[in-house]
């Protein structure tokens, strides 16, 4: 074969600019062993040779322009197919018999996950002969020009020319029966169920929609019919003797499939879901006995499976946890290194939890949908009371800050983060992305060593609270340690009083807006290097756990001036609730000895959070190195001509940034390629910027004057008005006395806790980092709301309410 004609073995799924999606998915189906009718790909190239030979190449975008894409198809139908080109389809065919043949359309943005574009280029059927096999190939490739395939793209938000067409043509399947299999119900999103719609003849009259079909719905694990709905077989399309296809009207009365062919299409259907990793949309047909797969590709607008009570529990702290849409950047190298690491005392405990790969379901390499994970035991679970308490016993959480584990981290990181990245070479700039991707995992290791006695600690306080009836006290009680969460906040706010004592300061701060304080502060000495020695301590501070696609404190100042030019404004921090004092003043707790098991007790309880915040914020320290190693990698494609900035390499996986740089400088297949995938990548991701991820809607409430539910993370009641803040980049926003509403929180946010009234948050539960912090400052926390920030407007006047877990109308006074 050629480089315009290739056998469908030839190709598979990473061959989309080649084959179109049509050809790489049945390239692939053959590979892996599957029933395809044998067959090859004119691929694009040849197209691109066309456009070529005719001139047409540089007048698409005038035709567009002009509103004319079916002067485009015109000008391709009138032409001749390239001899080259035609000597290989010729040869190609001879190849495959001279028999009736199907030929395809098989766009570059056809069959994708995020788009089926189902039926927007052609296709021909028992197509006998050469020149009626060159007619069609051409027809294809001129389909891709019609008015409804313009127009599609466009309502893709693809640009109209980024698409390329290749052509696959199969040894026709003369169907008895044919039809389309879905792998999960399109309707209701079960992904335990398989729908089969069939119909006498060939496929297209039930993909076209000529004929209402046999519809079946089945079991997916048995194959079991669950239910039957005969169809009307208004029509049966069937392959013409000599070439073409003719329309029958009526058909034969008996169901369109057996029993045993719905169990071997499951069975096929199953098989293909697993190997693609997601719900498919297949094309099949029945000659005789046999089965035929003649398309597959990932089911589009897939409803979310409904979630099981597990899952509903563990959705609010995933939701915190993975507030954004992961990049493809963050999916391959930080979010499953520190997800793993975290997770990690789950498998000491003898509990497997799906890989973040499997529960952040990705199309077309963006992630699309998030599905909450069932923690499953193991065998080993017999065994982890055994190991959870051997672990207790050698590992004493007093002393965790001494482990060597906590100073290597620290200057494994400081040492990565001193190298001069630019001046790096590539094999040495991905060496340190390797080095700094294996550092979360001190996160797990500390966890498995210290937690197990800090939690055995926490359960016998709980239990002691029961008899002096303050188990309401127990969060509160956790909260209330010292963690690098609180240290930070204290070094923010010296700062903050520092801005607050100096007149000219306090003008700049209150004068400029955060993107411009770092200029503003730069010669002002000694601010200057006070700001510089914070960042130096605590900067490592992430602003998305699993997102190194975004800057930390270090890699974005203006975050932290942001947030100091509120707590300037704001005024001195609020005294935390003192609970403990509350507790002490409890008659039982009068008895000496009494009083000093509690206060034991409590000091190693609270070592529980104490271990839990600060494993997290040494174990996050390397995201600093991480990111600005991605924005280099982008620097350099930037400057090869790959991407147009250097935040574009966000949207390419770090497989497709190895290969590039294990061939640097790359060629321009390989620049096209990338720089194809990167746009795609990132329309796709512009296009579901209104979706959530993490699906956290929740009923309003009971009704009256509710206008929120969700969790309680810290009590008391506040009154307020609204202040919603989306991102770090508004953390300047907020004002004293305002209701902090967000969409999620974690330990960079909780400074602008000690001038809020209250906090209410769409993700996140009890036990999350704003749920600890608002204990500590004594402010009423409402966590797990869903979605406060699309309900709630700026200025609305709310009362929270942490003790009940709602937010309600607030009346003006």
């Amino acid at each position: 074969m050629t480089r315009y004609v290739t056998p469908l073995p030839d190709v598979g799924s990473t061959d989309l600019d080649r084959a179109g999606g049509k050809g790489a998915n049945l390239g692939e189906l053959v590979r892996a062993g599957f029933p395809v009718p044998p067959g090859f790909v004119v691929t694009t190239a040849a197209y691109d040779l066309l456009l070529e030979r005719h001139g047409l190449a540089g007048r698409i975008e005038e035709f567009l322009a002009d509103g004319q894409p079916d002067t485009i198809r015109a000008a391709i139908t009138a032409t001749a197919v390239p001899s080259d080109v035609a000597g290989a389809v010729l040869d190609a065919y001879r190849e495959l018999g001279r028999g009736a043949v199907a030929v395809r359309s098989s766009a570059t943005a056809e069959d994708l996950p995020e788009a089926a574009f189902a039926g927007q280029q052609d296709t021909y059927l028992n197509v006998v002969g050469d020149q009626a096999l060159l007619d069609a190939v051409r027809d294809c490739w001129a389909s891709l020009w019609t008015q409804r395939a313009v127009a599609y793209r466009v309502r893709r938000q693809l640009a109209p020319t980024a698409a390329r067409i290749a052509v696959v043509v199969q040894a026709m399947v003369p169907a008895d029966t044919a039809g389309v299999l879905f792998t999960a119900n399109p309707v209701t999103g079960a992904r335990d169920e398989i729908v089969v719609d069939a119909s006498a003849g060939l496929g297209e009259a039930v993909v076209s929609g000529l004929v209402t079909p046999d519809h079946f719905l089945l079991d997916k694990r048995s194959g079991r019919i669950k239910d039957w709905q005969p169809g009307r077989r208004e029509v049966t399309i069937r392959a013409r003797d000599g070439g073409g296809t003719e329309h029958v009207a009526g058909g034969a009365a008996q169901r369109s499939c057996s029993d045993t062919q719905l169990r071997r299409l499951a069975e096929l259907g199953r098989a293909i879901e697993r190997h693609f990793g997601t719900p498919q949309d297949i094309e099949w047909a029945y000659a005789g006995a046999t089965v035929s797969i003649v398309q597959a590709r990932p089911i589009t607008a897939l409803p979310p499976p409904a979630p099981n009570r597990v899952q509903r529990r563990l959705l609010p702290m995933m939701a915190e946890l993975i507030p954004m849409r992961p990049y493809p950047l963050d999916m391959t190298t930080w979010a499953p290194a520190l997800f793993g690491a975290a997770t990690s005392l789950l498998g000491f405990a003898g509990l497997r939890i799906p890989h973040l790969e499997q529960m952040c379901v990705e199309e077309g390499g963006v992630v699309v949908r998030f599905e909450p994970p069932t923690p499953q035991p193991t065998p080993r679970v017999l065994l982890a009371p055994a190991r959870l308490l051997r672990q207790a016993w050698r590992h004493d959480p007093a002393r965790w800050q001494s482990d060597p584990l906590v100073t290597q981290v620290q200057a494994r990181t400081r040492a990565l983060a001193a190298r001069d990245l630019q001046a790096v070479p590539w094999p040495e700039l991905l060496t340190t992305l390797r080095e700094a991707l294996a550092l979360p995992q001190v996160i797990g290791q500390l966890r498995i060593r210290y937690l197990p006695r800090a939690m055995l600690a926490a359960l016998a306080l709980r239990l002691l609270l029961v008899p002096l009836r303050r188990s309401d006290r127990f969060a509160a009680l956790l909260s209330a340690v010292q963690t690098k969460t609180t240290e930070t906040n204290r070094a923010l706010n010296t700062l903050a009083e520092r801005v607050r004592s100096d007149p000219a300061l306090s003008e700049i701060f209150a004068t400029h807006e955060p993107a411009d304080l770092p200029a503003a502060v730069a010669d002002r000495h000694p601010f200057s290097d006070e700001l510089e020695t914070f960042l130096d301590r605590y900067g490592y501070r992430e602003t998305m756990a699993l997102a190194a696609t975004q800057p930390s404190w270090r890699d974005a100042p203006a975050v932290v001036l942001g947030m100091l030019k509120g707590l300037a404004a704001a005024g001195p921090a609020p005294p935390a609730e003192a609970v403990r004092d509350e507790l002490l003043a409890h008659p039982v707790l009068r008895v000496p000895v009494l009083r000093s098991l509690f206060l034991r007790l409590l000091r190693q309880a609270g070592r529980f959070t104490q271990v839990r915040e600060d494993t997290h914020f040494y174990g996050t320290m390397p995201i600093s190195v991480v990111h600005r190693i991605m924005l280099e990698s982008g620097r350099r494609m930037v400057g090869a001509g790959v991407l147009d900035t250097a935040a574009d390499v966000f949207h390419l996986r770090l497989e497709e940034i190895e290969r590039a740089a294990g061939a640097w400088p790359p060629g321009p297949q390989l620049s096209h390629q990338l720089r194809e995938r990167a746009e795609r990548r990132a329309a796709r991701r512009a296009a579901l910027a209104g979706t959530p991820l993490v699906n956290m809607a929740t009923p309003r409430g009971a009704g009256g004057d509710v206008l929120l539910s969700g969790t309680s993370g810290s009590r008391g009641v506040a009154q307020g008005p609204v202040r919603i803040i989306r991102d770090v980049s508004e953390f300047s926003r907020l004002r004293a006395g305002e209701v902090l509403v967000a969409p999620y929180t974690n330990p960079a946010w909780t400074p602008l806790f000690q001038y809020a009234a209250a906090v209410v948050v769409d993700s996140g539960g009890a036990g999350s980092h704003a749920a600890i912090v608002a204990r500590e400052y004594g402010i009423p926390a409402v966590m797990g709301t869903g979605d406060g920030t699309r309900q709630l407007g700026d200025g609305q006047l709310v009362q929270v309410d942490g003790n009940r877990g709602v937010v309600t109308t607030q009346e003006p006074r």
